[in-house]
């Protein structure tokens, strides 16, 4: 990875084998995750006016908080220029749940999860999210506490709809996971005892 590829947020040792590349539509991801935006923004606009009417200190706090806002953003960037694309699947509709396949190992072994997450997903052109619909994800990974795990410790995905909503590169990333992964995910979820609840499903170790 060259210096001009390096992300801002994120630990540049690693890097993702089929990574997400997508260009993140910040009004997009506004209308999916409102609420850290909304008070990032509300909490430093307050700042401001109390710097103007009340006292210059609040400038300070002002310049922090923009700088915290700028951070949130770019750490949203990199996650979808940078993370993990991760088969995901609609396995309920109301709540809207999603379930996404992915492998914890760092390269020795296998750590198959499957992570249920509670999202409702946005419908655009007419277009309707179904028990069965597939879809593309992007993860990001947390280190386990104990450095000499082979395997991270968990894992966060985001679905690529919920960042943009430009659907030829929404369906560049989708076509980008093999179809052995989708299948993976087909046989993880007869695995998993149903009704399908949020969670994270560990399936079996081999490292």
């Amino acid at each position: 990875m060259t210096d001009s590829e390096k992300s801002w947020t994120l630990d540049d040792t690693t890097r993702a084998s089929n990574a997400g590349g997508l260009k993140v539509k910040p009004l997009v991801w506004l209308s999916e995750y409102p609420r850290w935006p909304i008070i990032w923004m509300g909490v430093a606009a307050f700042m401001l006016v109390c710097g103007i009417a009340v006292h210059w200190s609040y400038l300070i706090v002002f310049a922090i908080l923009v700088a915290m806002n700028w951070l949130y953003w770019r750490r949203v960037r990199d996650h979808f220029t940078y993370g993990a694309v991760n088969p995901a699947v609609v396995v309920a509709e109301h709540p809207m749940r999603i379930a996404v396949l992915t492998d914890l190992s760092k390269g020795t072994g296998k750590f198959p999860v499957v992570k249920i997450v509670r999202k409702e997903l946005p419908r655009r052109d007419g277009s309707s999210w179904r028990v069965g619909s597939t879809l593309a994800t992007v993860s990001l990974y947390s280190r386990h506490p104990d450095e000499k795990m082979p395997r991270w410790a968990n894992f966060d995905p985001r679905p690529a709809v919920c960042a943009t909503d430009d659907a030829r590169a929404i369906d560049v990333v989708t076509r980008s996971i093999p179809r052995e992964e989708w299948d993976e995910l087909t046989d993880a979820l007869k695995q998993i005892p149903t009704p399908f609840v949020p969670g994270t499903f560990h399936l079996f170790e081999d490292v």
